[in-house]
């Protein structure tokens, strides 16, 4: 476990993209999980910059979707594989038959995760993975419980979850859906790469519970990161100002 400190949220996103493209660069056709939300889309930017700039080649690349809002079809702006086409797919040259995501309007939505799940597997699995992660601590869709779930499945997400993703729906009668599709922690776990980007004050108790407590709490999913033999948190400064002393020396 390593923590990369950097200035402020920019930075983080141009540190994560260099990584990201420097991996490219030792395996063209790299594995990667794309996150969502707000704190990956600076990233998307500069991995967008990049191939602009003629420095990394997406030819090759596969990537699989972290996570699926449930009953969004791919054209819902919405949807998390609209969001990815929105900030990344549309503006490189990536091989959409290399583009997985899960099938959230699935009539059968178990049976989607399994083949979802299968697919990962036949893929080799995933080489890079990067998540930010929510206030209570959870990965993906992930959520705090008495228990996680190795592989993609369906999970009703927790109240604190919904309302934190409210304002993306402003514009939905029906709100937040009930439930998501997300993949599991072996999933996680099993990544080559995986990171943690982090930024902001607001980010702060999170990582000062990260740092300080070594219980690998289910009730915490982002506290099972502490098994994965390569995982880095990419925070900056403001997110890290309460991690314990002692704990950012050891972990730089």
């Amino acid at each position: 476990m390593k923590i990369v400190l950097c200035r402020d949220y920019d930075e983080v996103s141009r540190v994560m993209a260099e990584k990201v493209v420097d991996l490219i660069h030792e395996k063209p056709d790299l594995v990667f999980c794309l996150p969502a939300g707000n704190s990956p889309i600076g990233m998307y930017k500069y991995l967008v910059k990049m191939y602009q700039e003629g420095k990394v080649d997406y030819s090759r690349l596969r990537t699989f979707d972290m996570d699926e809002y449930a009953g969004l079809t791919p054209d819902d702006p919405h949807s998390f594989i609209y969001f990815m086409h929105h900030h990344f797919l549309d503006h490189v040259n990536i091989n959409l038959d290399n583009v997985r995501y899960p099938k959230a309007d699935a009539e059968d939505l178990d049976a989607e995760c399994r083949r979802y799940a299968q697919e990962i597997v036949d893929a080799g699995g995933l080489d890079i993975a990067i998540t930010s992660t929510g206030d209570d601590g959870h990965i993906a869709f992930n959520e705090p419980d008495s228990y996680l779930l190795p592989r993609t499945h369906v999970v009703k997400m927790d109240e604190a979850t919904r309302k934190q993703n409210q304002s993306a729906f402003a514009d939905c009668e029906t709100g937040v859906p009930e439930y998501a599709v997300t993949t599991g922690m072996e999933e996680h776990i099993k990544a080559k790469h995986y990171y943690v980007v982090c930024s902001g004050a607001h980010k702060a108790p999170l990582l000062k519970k990260m740092f300080e407590c070594e219980k690998l709490d289910p009730q915490f999913p982002v506290s099972w990161l502490r098994m994965h033999p390569n995982v880095e948190f990419i925070v900056d400064e403001e997110a890290a100002k309460d991690i314990p002393r002692e704990a950012l020396e050891y972990f730089q």
